[in-house]
């Protein structure tokens, strides 16, 4: 099956394969290149488990610079002030 990625690097994947694949809009994909290989896969929701298990094993977060954390703080504003729409909304 063939193809076309647009002047903006998207790409519509055909339905018969959006079916197969049980891809919705909103779905998050993974997306990597190996040996020539495009590979695009649904990603799957992390189980309880897995998230029992990072969160037991005390998984260390990056540290928040100063420049990110003046951002989060700007969305979160901007948010709050409903100058943004979240993304999914009508």
């Amino acid at each position: 099956m063939n193809a076309t990625i647009s002047s903006k690097g998207q790409l519509v994947i055909p339905e018969s394969i959006r079916d197969q694949a049980r891809l919705r809009q909103g779905d998050k994909v993974d997306i990597g290149y190996a040996d020539g290989l495009v590979v695009i896969r649904k990603r799957l929701p992390l189980s309880s488990d897995q998230v029992r298990a990072m969160l037991a094993g005390g998984r260390d977060l990056p540290d928040l610079t100063p420049a990110a954390e003046a951002e989060v703080a700007a969305e979160v504003a901007a948010v709050r002030a409903g100058r943004r729409r979240r993304k999914g909304t009508v």
